[in-house]
């Protein structure tokens, strides 16, 4: 009797997957490693948190903005001259805000929102290749969800990357050093031959569908955005979580542990829907995908657990992330057109984007102005906003099957 692979060890079997997928992740390091590296430099330079935070949020939205456009730029004028040139022009920008920061500030401030904005699409742009890569179905399902677990590697990696960094280069360097990881990244992809035959390919599907609209304009590619702005939320709010729990059990390091678990949970996550996927449809899978993530947050709210299971449900509350996610890139590549498959992708990127940095922003304020009593209730509120926006996804009638 012949022994099938699981779905996911097929799908780095194809061929240009394995490749496609590190060199993605190679590139997409500096989104992991700016927040970081931003604060560590003005805290070498000038010291000011107030404007570390500034000039951080500055890049972080320009990126949400950012993905979008340049992913109907890519729909428009293919993969390789888009990545080559956002690549180049982002490198740029982190190298003229690293020279800049400390003489310049007021430069230095343009030069990051730049660095955001050209922060090369390397995430939508690899999505819109899977279904070219792969077989629909199961193949097409583990593609996805190996994708989203991947992506917690490099937040995983890229603060580790950081400190080593700054300790070999310096805060300056350091900024340099990821700004170079993201341009390799970018050039080493779209060398492959793929990216190069989906742009050969884009001009004569451009011609068939001349002057196609924006994907956000449909109604049902808007709630998939909306959904996933939701389940960005948590995540966001789990790093003010874990830092007022850090406080209020006064124990170094714990923030530092109660994230790299919840990363393992949703490796964990990532793993077995490779391995076994879910076998329902995406317009079926979100909605009860989006809840079971909403209820994975809340044993978050026993704040009083010993600290040993606090950390395990930390865990617990990654699981989910993954699964979910993959549900939303398969459902984005059935709704949107072929010819704007990349910059829909680039909308749900900049609407998780949005979502974690609105968590993280709200959960910050009301533990900064009531304290880390309330941490129960942040915990609460951004499941419960996540289950709510879930719900905007329910398959209407007509469209169960789709």
């Amino acid at each position: 009797m012949t022994r099938t692979s699981p779905p996911v060890v097929s799908v780095l079997r194809s061929r240009h997957t394995a490749y496609l997928l590190f060199t993605s992740l190679l590139g997409r390091l500096p989104g992991a490693m700016a927040a970081l590296a931003i604060v560590q430099l003005v805290r070498s330079t000038s010291g000011d948190f107030g404007f570390a935070g500034l000039i951080t949020a500055v890049y972080v939205v320009a990126g949400a903005v950012g993905q979008p456009l340049l992913g109907r730029l890519i729909d428009r004028l293919g993969q390789v001259a888009i990545l080559a040139l956002s690549g180049i022009l982002s490198f740029l920008a982190f190298t003229g805000m690293a020279l800049t920061l400390e003489p310049l500030p007021g430069l230095a401030v343009a030069l990051a929102a730049a660095a955001g904005v050209f922060t090369p699409p390397l995430e939508p742009a690899l999505r819109a290749l899977w279904p070219r890569l792969v077989s629909p179905g199961p193949q097409l399902k583990a593609a996805f969800s190996l994708d989203a677990g991947a992506q917690e590697i490099i937040f995983i990696i890229g603060p580790l990357l950081t400190v080593v960094g700054i300790a070999v280069f310096g805060p300056v360097g350091n900024l340099l050093f990821a700004a170079g990881l993201g341009l390799i990244g970018a050039l080493a992809f779209i060398v492959n031959p793929a990216p190069r035959a989906a742009s050969a390919h884009r001009s004569s599907r451009d011609a068939a569908h001349p002057g196609i609209r924006s994907p956000i304009l449909m109604p049902a590619v808007a709630r998939v955005a909306v959904f996933t702005f939701g389940i960005g939320v948590p995540v966001g709010a789990l790093t003010i979580v874990a830092t007022a729990s850090e406080a209020a059990r006064d124990s170094d390091g714990l923030a530092g542990w109660i994230l790299a678990v919840n990363a393992a949970g949703a490796l964990v996550g990532a793993t077995v829907v490779g391995i076994r996927p879910l076998g329902s449809t995406p317009a079926r899978l979100l909605t009860v995908c989006g809840l079971l993530l909403a209820v994975g947050y809340l044993p978050l709210v026993a704040t009083g657990l010993p600290t040993w299971a606090y950390v395990v449900v930390a865990g617990v509350s990654g699981l989910m992330l993954p699964p979910t996610l993959g549900q939303v890139f398969e459902r984005i590549s059935q709704l949107s057109p072929a010819a704007a498959l990349t910059e829909a992708n680039g909308w749900v990127v900049s609407a998780m984007t949005l979502g974690i940095g609105a968590g993280t922003l709200v959960a910050g304020a009301i533990v900064g102005a009531a304290g880390t009593s309330v941490v129960a209730w942040v915990v609460l509120g951004a499941s419960a906003l996540t289950a709510l926006l879930s719900l905007s996804v329910l398959p209407r009638r007509a469209s169960v099957t789709e």
